[in-house]
């Protein structure tokens, strides 16, 4: 752009990059002064949180949040939050914290959603999730500076109650880690990790326009090498098997990339189930893998409480462990698991996804209780 004899009417390159990553190009006027990473100490009311009101957040001050079920007995750091859902909304940061605080929530991993529902033009009304309708979905960069933005926009006591993961690349390229890096020039000091980063998630990839992403594939291995040089932890949906498949199909890909760079911090969310992924044994597969591979870290979130913990699944499948048994496996394993909710952009019913977890906890040694709601998770981000 070109300079200008008015004092404060320039724009630099960096601040078009981003809000053109916002799809807010129209607003490139009223971006004086900028509000991007260098803003992060400033007062809520600074140039960075008008410029923002209204893009992505919905900025729900009175939203319905619906209190917990039972009394608040543990402090939980969230390892597994959505600021966004696959329309790229959210209920807001300020929202947030009142749902957190409903939880006995302290602090929370966040990321965006790195993949976004389409609304086809043959389609009379919007999809509400990726499951809506059968239109693609599609690789959302935009997501990491939206959340980047909105988060640095927020007063010192909200920004620090979060820790920051990337996650807007498509995994399939092997220019992913490009991508990434491109994001820690433009945030130094900001993100804590990487993910969720999506491989073989049954109908959400299988929607996905381009090939079918999996953990052990050339634009995730450069991911890897990042992450281990940086000192990141990687966060991946990898499903263990396709949807009813009983027989275990995907395993090897995630042992492949586990063996690739053991200098990579690797969670693997929600210990490979999602709807309908439906096997026997999974405590013992869980088991070996973290016997065998001091890389690797298990998130219980979204599911996989529901269906294998609590045996709740739909259709009455039964797995043949119960609640017993995984508290058996953490006990072995206290340091290599930790708990989330897997919210996504929405925090009404927020305190109760936080809350179920109580059932496993109570079964759990203090100490181990500490580990996995905590310890765990804090040992894995980085800190600047």
């Amino acid at each position: 752009m070109r300079n200008n004899d008015k004092k404060g009417s320039e724009i630099s390159r960096r601040d078009f990059l981003k809000l053109a990553a916002l799809g807010t190009a129209a607003g490139l006027s009223s971006l004086l002064p900028h509000g991007s990473a260098e803003a992060a100490e400033g007062e809520p009311g600074s140039a960075s949180a008008s410029q923002l009101h209204g893009l992505a957040a919905d900025s729900v001050s009175n939203l319905e949040i619906l209190p917990p079920g039972e009394k608040i007995r543990y402090d939980i750091i969230d390892s597994h939050l959505h600021y966004l859902d696959f329309l790229e909304k959210t209920d807001g940061f300020p929202a947030l914290c009142r749902a957190m605080d409903l939880s006995g929530v302290s602090k929370s991993v966040i990321f965006g959603m790195g993949i976004a529902k389409q609304w086809d033009s043959t389609m009379p009304e919007p999809p509400a999730y990726y499951l809506s309708n059968d239109s693609r979905c599609y690789y959302y960069s935009a997501t990491d500076y939206i959340l980047a933005e909105e988060l640095l926009a927020q007063p010192r006591e909200i920004r620090e109650r979060f820790y920051p993961f990337c996650c807007g690349f498509n995994c399939n390229d092997r220019f992913a880690a490009d991508h990434v890096e491109r994001l820690l020039r433009l945030y130094p000091g900001f993100w804590h990790g990487i993910g969720e980063i999506m491989s073989r998630h049954d109908d959400l990839t299988a929607l996905t326009y381009g090939e079918p992403p999996h953990m052990d594939g050339g634009g995730f291995l450069g991911i890897y090498d990042l992450a281990a040089a940086e000192g990141l932890p990687v966060l991946v949906h990898h499903n263990i098997t396709a949807q009813n498949m009983e027989r275990v199909i995907y395993l090897d890909e995630l042992k492949r990339a586990l063996a690739y760079n053991r200098d990579c911090k690797i969670i693997w969310a929600h210990i490979g189930i999602s709807r309908r992924v439906e096997i026997k044994g999974l405590t013992k597969i869980a088991d070996e893998l973290l016997s065998e591979n001091k890389n690797l870290w298990v998130d219980i979130s979204w599911l996989v409480y529901d269906y294998y913990f609590l045996d709740l699944f739909p259709d009455n499948y039964l797995d043949g462990d119960n609640l017993d048994d995984w508290a058996r496996l953490i006990e072995r394993h206290p340091d290599r698991f930790m708990i989330g909710t897997d919210k996504v952009g929405h925090w009404k019913t927020y305190p109760n996804e936080v809350v179920k977890y109580y059932s496993l906890l109570d079964k759990l040694k203090p100490k181990t209780v500490d580990m996995i709601c905590r310890e765990n998770i804090m040992s894995l981000l980085k800190f600047y």
